[in-house]
């Protein structure tokens, strides 16, 4: 068996991400072209850990084949990873000394995320209130006259669903997930969001007022990427739904949104945005290792102010990703290559 020597490798899920499997291969041909540089693209499945050898797709230019090739210095990886042998072979690949591998993992345990930006030099701006849903936790809560409440799921293989409780009148709450809603009387509101949360971990947040748009609040996803200078960079802002209410991608600017509810100073609310955004990366950044692609998601208060509500790495909303201007797709694909070049060229340099 001939195996074939590689630069840098690419990890995928070919069940979650073979929407864009084929656009990924094509674009990173012509990088591999210009930069005369041997890529693979593999799935865990495909690799062997202990022979440190993959059976992927190389592309050496316009070059594109099926073949065995080893394990690369640097990988980058894109996929979520969710099967107990999955995760064990990421475990295992993160131990090596001769392997780095960008973004190993791209889900987060949100109420470890939120306890960490409490000591963030002016995280109360966006950050509400939050702690793990339970019993007591949900007491508190409630004794604190909270009128509105979020429920999201502490971390999950699928884009996060949020559930709203909000007090209607004394002693009686309106549950809402999605579309969907239930009238419940405090003393059966625990027993109720239990059997709903179905044994999973969910955090429980103060809610608020929040700005209306469509069928729920809007919400604003930024992607943040660190590029070829391995520096954070804002790479786009998407205003959606999807946590809330059902997914939807609004082709228009958040700017151009709630500016139009302004009646006196129009603001920048993207700049702030991204302001806040690559503050909370450059942040992360120090408690999570190897960290390269983060997505960032914020609701608005009815005075247009963002507020944190979820933290995950690369994109694995296949409606969100398909839904960008392609020219946002390659710029992600283009900061995924050109940092692990970054790293390479870094490494170089030492050695």
């Amino acid at each position: 068996m001939q195996i074939e020597t590689v630069n840098l490798g690419f990890i995928y899920d070919a069940k979650k991400q073979q929407h864009v499997i084929k656009r990924m291969v094509d674009h990173f041909r012509h990088l591999s072209k210009e930069y005369k540089i041997r890529l693979v693209f593999f799935t865990l499945e495909n690799l062997d850990i202990e022979e440190q050898i993959i059976n992927g797709t190389t592309i050496t230019g316009n070059d594109i084949r099926q073949e065995h090739a080893s394990l690369p210095p640097l990988i980058y990886n894109f996929a979520m990873h969710y099967t107990i042998n999955q995760i064990e072979i990421m475990r295992n690949l993160r131990k090596m000394n001769n392997v780095t591998v960008i973004n190993p993992i791209n889900r987060f345990i949100q109420d470890i995320i939120f306890e960490m930006l409490t000591t963030l030099t002016g995280s109360q701006q966006f950050l509400l209130p939050s702690a793990t849903f339970n019993e007591s936790t949900l007491t508190e809560y409630l004794n604190n006259k909270y009128h509105t409440l979020f429920l999201l799921p502490e971390k999950t293989f699928h884009p996060p669903k949020a559930v709203v409780i909000k007090r209607f009148r004394k002693n009686h709450y309106m549950i809402c997930f999605g579309q969907n809603g239930k009238m419940c009387g405090k003393d059966d509101l625990l027993d109720y969001i239990k059997k709903m949360m179905n044994n999973k971990k969910y955090i429980l947040m103060k809610g608020i007022k929040y700005f209306h748009w469509g069928e729920g609040p809007l919400e604003a996803r930024v992607y943040l990427q660190k590029g070829a200078g391995g520096e954070w960079s804002n790479i786009t802002i998407s205003a959606k739904s999807c946590i809330f209410s059902k997914d939807i991608f609004y082709d228009t600017k958040i700017n151009n949104i709630l500016n139009g509810f302004i009646t006196n100073e129009i603001k920048n609310i993207e700049q702030t945005l991204a302001d806040v955004s690559l503050r909370i990366c450059r942040f992360l950044d120090f408690h999570i290792p190897f960290l390269g692609s983060c997505t960032i998601d914020y609701i608005f208060d009815e005075d247009h102010c963002p507020h944190l509500v979820y933290v995950g790495g690369f994109e694995q909303n296949q409606y969100l990703y398909l839904s960008m201007d392609p020219a946002v797709q390659y710029k992600l694909l283009n900061n995924a290559f050109h940092y692990l070049l970054f790293l390479a060229n870094y490494s170089n340099e030492k050695g």
